[in-house]
């Protein structure tokens, strides 16, 4: 590529300045002549005039040879007088005088000598001597000469520049497109030098956000697969000791194959609950999920996420407490889906409250924090475990758990607050947890745009 590159910006280089010199020596050789037509004009229109002032005052072409050797040394040619007969009376070469003009042949450009009245009292001859002709000749070579070594200069100062240019760019892309085999095969680890302001310091700043980004990716995907593999071994085992013991006899009694059977059913449940979360998260992971709007009083759906999450709440001893205003005005959302995030912030809470401890669902109106549009904002606050502030900012990700000491049927499979936040973004809306550290309870709050 570097060597293509360099081969590109040198035609493009010798191209123009061939270009270049093509126009500054037309241009220059057209000035050039058309300066000496100029001057040859200005000469032709004043010596006909000096000779015919010399005729008037003196009436004769005698003694007139040192004014012509005068304009040829002035005019920088050979200058040629003939008389009104045709007889050369005075020239430069002073061979020619005494000769009738029409018998020399090529003694230049012929100028009447016209007096008074239009008369005609001879003819004067000018031509550009041969030294005059070779120095203009001359004058073009050093010309040429001049812009073939500039040519070359530029040419050989361009060859540097595009060496240097060529490297510039094909070696950061060299590096890449090396980088980029090895992320291929796996190493998401790689990260390239990215030195500069220049677009191929932006790509390379980019590459390097990419290649981060599906290391994170991979990690997850690890995760995932971990975290599945382990919320399914857990039940699964369960399920199968009991099956086993029951095959045995070993589990032979009516009340505890009841019990057994009672556990394999809590467990069939945690894996639906789990294959339903995944289905959810694979939903929302195809892009924006159809969602099936209309206006929604939130109050409703306070009331009935807390009827749901009731029956739970009263098993573990913990208190629940609706303060949603009925008066807050409707919200074009999904019910279903909106519902579902609410009760997964629900189940969190009473997940991380102990025996005693109050959950308090709010709601209220404010100003959005995404735009200048009003909010309705419902709260999910306990006085739990709250969350330490390293975990804070990871409660979001999928299979996070702040304890991941906790048992599958305690801590659940790490999906729900994420789905939550999930179908959160899908409204346009917001999704935030607070918590003043442990010991401290934790708030979560949703936030839905009017």
């Amino acid at each position: 590529m570097a060597r293509r590159l360099l081969l590109s910006y040198l035609a493009l280089v010798v191209l123009t300045v061939a270009l270049l010199a093509g126009i500054i020596y037309s241009a220059t050789s057209q000035t050039f002549s058309r300066y000496l037509n100029d001057q040859a004009a200005a000469h032709n229109e004043m010596l006909p005039v000096m000779l015919a002032g010399y005729h008037t005052e003196h009436q004769t072409w005698e003694d007139v040879q040192p004014d012509i050797e005068q304009a040829s040394l002035l005019i920088g040619g050979q200058v040629t007088l003939a008389d009104a007969q045709g007889q050369i009376v005075a020239a430069t070469r002073r061979d020619l005088i005494g000769r009738a003009a029409g018998e020399v042949s090529d003694l230049g450009t012929p100028i009447p000598v016209a007096g008074q009245g239009g008369r005609v009292m001879g003819t004067v001859y000018v031509q550009r001597s041969v030294a005059a002709q070779r120095a203009d000749a001359e004058f073009l070579a050093g010309v040429t000469r001049a812009l073939i070594a500039a040519g070359l200069g530029v040419a050989l100062l361009a060859a540097g520049l595009g060496v240097l240019l060529a490297r510039s760019i094909s070696r950061p892309l060299a590096e890449m497109g090396r980088a980029a085999l090895r992320i291929s095969q796996g190493d998401y680890g790689v990260q390239v030098e990215a030195r500069g302001q220049d677009e191929v310091a932006a790509l390379g700043t980019a590459f390097n956000q990419m290649a981060k980004g599906m290391a994170g990716v991979e990690q997850l995907r690890r995760e995932l697969v971990a975290n599945v593999s382990h919320d399914l071994r857990t039940p699964l085992t369960v399920i199968r000791g009991y099956l086993e013991g029951l095959h045995s006899g070993e589990i032979a009694d009516r009340r505890s194959a009841e019990m057994a059977f009672e556990a394999m059913q809590g467990e069939v449940n945690r894996l639906l609950r789990l294959v339903d979360d995944l289905r959810q998260v694979a939903s929302l992971d195809a892009g924006a999920p159809h969602l099936k709007r209309r206006p929604t009083l939130v109050a409703d759906l306070a009331r009935d996420a807390l009827a749901r999450i009731e029956p739970v709440a009263t098993a573990r001893g913990v208190i629940l407490a609706n303060e949603v205003s009925p008066d807050l005005p409707p919200v074009s959302l999904d019910p279903g889906r909106m519902g579902q995030a609410l009760l997964n912030l629900l189940e969190n809470a009473v997940r991380h409250t102990p025996s005693g401890g109050r959950i308090t669902l709010r709601g209220g109106r404010a100003k959005y924090p995404r735009g200048p549009r009003e909010h309705l904002w419902l709260t999910v606050q306990d006085t739990g475990e709250g969350i330490a502030p390293e975990h804070l900012s990871h409660v979001f990700e999928r299979f996070y758990r702040a304890d991941p000491a906790r048992s599958h049927s305690e801590g659940g499979a790490g999906l729900g607050l994420s789905i939550a936040h999930s179908i959160a973004e899908a409204h346009d809306g917001l999704l935030t947890a607070q918590s003043d550290g442990l010991g401290h309870g934790a708030s979560f709050t949703l936030y839905l745009p009017l």
